[in-house]
């Protein structure tokens, strides 16, 4: 007899982590569970619960709703063509994060998550709604010295 999956306890596991490989599910379910079961049972029951593996989305966790709906509310008004934006990126060497993960059918995969440094290389541009007046690009992170600099 085919051992009988707890379908609240796989969401329950992919909404706490959704970038989770299947063997990792696998694990968690004999470990937590005490249930063995193949790979092929785990797709089987993805695909029956509707479960679709897909290009992870991340928010940052620092991100406030309630201050962007107060900036919008009180700036929106202001045609575009007189704001200048600057705005800062970087870029590390390479991370361990995951870029996919599994989610519903239709829903969008997303985790909130930190991000990891390694070799960081950043760029301070400052945008219009023409595009791109003014750039500087640096290894390093972006300091009170340097976003001066720029400015």
């Amino acid at each position: 007899m085919a051992p009988t999956l707890s379908h609240p306890y796989i969401s329950s596991i992919l909404e706490a982590n959704p970038t989770l490989y299947l063997d990792e599910i696998q694990q968690q379910l004999l470990e937590v569970r005490d249930v063995q079961v193949s790979l092929a049972t785990l797709s089987r029951t993805f695909c029956r619960l509707q479960l679709t593996h897909k290009q992870l989305s991340k928010s940052p966790i620092e991100r406030n709703e309630l201050l962007c709906a107060t900036w919008q509310a009180e700036y929106g008004d202001i045609p575009m063509e007189y704001f200048v934006w600057l705005d800062e990126s970087a870029v590390d060497n390479k991370t361990n994060q995951r870029t996919d993960g599994w989610s519903p059918l239709g829903c969008v995969c997303m985790q909130c998550d930190t991000f990891i440094c390694g070799q960081r290389f950043s760029i301070l541009p400052a945008l219009t709604v023409d595009g791109i007046i003014a750039l500087d690009i640096f290894e390093g992170s972006v300091n009170k010295v340097k976003f001066s600099s720029f400015l």
